[in-house]
């Protein structure tokens, strides 16, 4: 029997507020037995995705969008056309008149990323594996010898590192450039090696706890209980360059950019010796972090760095088409997954809508939306917040739980409270709860309050790059992705260029700020035209968006909880789970960011959810702890890690 239908809005349409959709889909549709057999009907009545963005083909929109958000220039991104200064999703791309293809955002997928893999499973014919940082188009090369390989430049015409090996056979090229990364970096090499895969060892674990709905530990509150669980909790907490450090990598500070106090490594290392050694974490590392996530081994945690280097010793990827169609599919698949379910009712489930959500208020039995000029857009169950609080522009606000006055709306304390601290410092209008106590919400942490790192997209055609600037002869082959360092950030403003196709000049760069047409022209050529420019970031405390977050060396990586607002504590109703609640998936960014990062995210906070709707029957979670226990033990992980 159906005792009662719920409702769930989720604000943000990229890859945490789609993927989010689909689990809850799967969660609801797939599981319709009870373990004595007795079928029920799916218990969501409608999953709705909001976004600034228009929804994919397929989806109703709103017929106004184009008039209310047009978009200049008339080449547009995927998240197009959205309201002014809001970026959407960060996994977006363009299609220039030709019809080539450039990623804005996140541009490769590395093949270990399962939860991506898993929903490539699902939609084979839509969503394929393509070149990474491919056009979709060929390229030639023109009458120029074609880019390969990649670089790291220093600045002043100086390079650090150049492995084209253009001129030698393609199954020769991995083998050379292998044999040159090991004289250049020999030990230091295979000390972040090693690392690397201890990490992805534990890390490969998380997918079985997540996909385990019937033990309670497999129900995560926080991002860190995940980290500790996988054993990577302490490298959350550490700057990159301190836990380089403790691996044992020398750091040449003589290639680093000079910061006050930070001498960098200090005494004399016999390593520096040997030819090449000490040069990988200012060359190789730096350049991959800058490239990555526009912060330097100071500002970048252990964890992240660790994850920035990953993708090194696998196969990399984009989605044909556009890495955007990720998000499309896990909305599509969402619907089949309800067409082809045993729902006993045929309503439309899955709603994508675009709006611009400006305030949410809970009271006791709902959540309230609003959007635009104060139009509700409805009371929801659940409410899931897929985008980064700092970003999303939202009040949050509550009815008192005294009830004296539903006009009078509270502050909705998102990093909990603190009960019964009554003194004379109360200030007047402190919350109260049900036995009248004054109630103070607590600070939140720094991960959901500092801004995101702002960087720029820019990308052009008929480029043709000044060699003599960069110090290369002009019949020289140019390395096809060429880092920088932080002393060639410095001087040249960019974190990465890529030479997307030499024939059509198609060239893209990510850098801070937005590049001057002197420096473009000094870059580019003078004949370069300028395609397209994205600014991940900007506007006040980076209200308007930015790329990823800004970790602090460790110091930021304190989440907030997934569950955000609990409607039932709030009202007096202890842990019953009998009110509306705020979810928020952007909580598991605090330590660490990626495509994948954002999916995991998204599948802990689906299984709190649908533990919370009652989705799973709640007699099967923690039934069997003793099988569990036993594959954690088997994988090198107790029962103590977990709790």
């Amino acid at each position: 029997s159906r005792a009662r239908a719920y409702k769930v809005a989720i604000i943000g349409g990229g890859i945490s507020g789609s993927f989010a959709a689909k689990y809850l889909a799967q969660y609801d549709a797939y599981h319709l037995l009870s373990d004595s057999g007795i079928k029920r009907d799916c218990l969501l009545d409608e999953i709705v995705v909001y976004d600034v963005s228009p929804p994919p083909a397929g989806f109703s929109g709103d017929p106004e969008t184009t008039e209310k958000y047009p978009t200049i220039p008339s080449l547009q991104s995927t998240a197009d056309p959205r309201p002014p200064d809001w970026q959407g999703s960060r996994v977006a791309s363009i299609t220039l008149d030709d019809g080539s293809l450039v990623e804005l955002g996140a541009s490769i997928i590395y093949e270990g990323n399962q939860l991506v893999v898993d929903m490539m499973n699902g939609d084979p014919i839509r969503l394929k594996k393509g070149k990474p940082m491919g056009t979709g188009k060929d390229d030639n090369g023109g009458t120029t010898q074609k880019p390969s390989g990649f670089g790291i430049y220093h600045g002043e015409k100086r390079w650090l590192l150049r492995s084209s090996f253009s001129n030698y056979p393609s199954f020769l090229k991995p083998i050379l450039q292998t044999l040159h990364f090991l004289w250049r970096y020999n030990f230091d090499l295979f000390r972040l090696k090693s690392a690397v895969k201890r990490a992805v060892r534990s890390f490969d674990l998380i997918y079985d706890v997540l996909n385990d709905t019937q033990h309670e530990v497999t129900y995560f509150e926080t991002p860190s209980e995940i980290w500790r669980t996988m054993e990577l909790g302490s490298l959350a907490t550490v700057s990159f360059h301190d836990f380089l450090d403790g691996l044992g990598l020398y750091r040449d500070k003589s290639l680093e950019v000079k910061r006050g106090d930070d001498r960098g490594g200090s005494g004399w290392d016999w390593r520096k010796w040997i030819p090449g050694m000490g040069c990988m974490r200012a060359e190789l590392v730096s350049a991959m972090t800058l490239n990555t996530y526009n912060q330097d081994l100071n500002e970048m945690n252990g964890l992240v760095g660790l994850v920035a280097y990953v993708p090194v010793g696998g196969e990399l990827f984009s989605i044909e088409g556009g890495n955007h169609q990720l998000m499309e599919s896990a909305l599509f698949q969402s619907k089949e997954i309800y067409n082809s379910s045993n729902c006993t009712s045929s309503q439309q489930r899955i709603q994508r809508q675009q709006k611009k959500i400006t305030t949410v208020v809970g009271s006791e039995s709902t959540m309230e939306i609003f959007g635009e000029n104060g139009e509700s857009l409805g009371g929801y169950d659940v409410v899931v917040l897929a985008a980064p609080l700092q970003q999303s522009r939202i009040h949050f606000l509550t009815e008192s739980p005294m009830g004296l006055d539903e006009a009078v709306l509270h502050e909705m304390p998102l990093g909990g409270v603190h009960e019964n601290f009554e003194d004379e410092t109360s200030p007047p209008d402190a919350m109260t709860n049900e036995h009248g106590q004054k109630m103070f919400a607590s600070s939140l942490p720094p991960s959901a309050t500092v801004p995101y790192t702002s960087v720029v997209t820019t990308v052009v055609s008929n480029a043709t790059l000044n060699a003599s600037h960069f110090g290369l002869r002009h019949d020289e082959p140019w390395p096809r992705s060429i880092l920088v360092s932080e002393r060639g950030k410095l001087f040249e403003e960019i974190t990465t260029l890529t030479i997307l196709s030499a024939e059509k000049g198609l060239t893209k760069a990510f850098s801070s700020e937005k590049l001057s047409e002197e420096k473009m022209n000094m870059i580019f050529g003078a004949g370069h035209i300028l395609e397209y420019v994205q600014v991940w970031g900007g506007g006040e405390n980076g209200r308007n968006g930015g790329a990823t977050p800004s970790f602090g060396g460790g110091n930021n990586s304190e989440p907030l909880p997934f569950l955000l607002y609990d409607g039932a504590k709030h009202w007096g109703k202890g842990d019953s789970g009998d009110g509306p609640a705020l979810y928020y998936v952007n909580a598991v960014e605090s330590a660490v960011a990626a495509i994948e990062i954002s999916a995991i995210g998204a599948k802990a906070t689906a299984k709190l959810v649908a533990r919370r709707l009652g989705l799973k029957d709640q007699e099967r979670i923690g039934k069997a702890m003793t099988s569990f226990s036993g594959l954690m033990s088997a994988s090198g992980h107790g029962k103590k890690d977990l709790e």
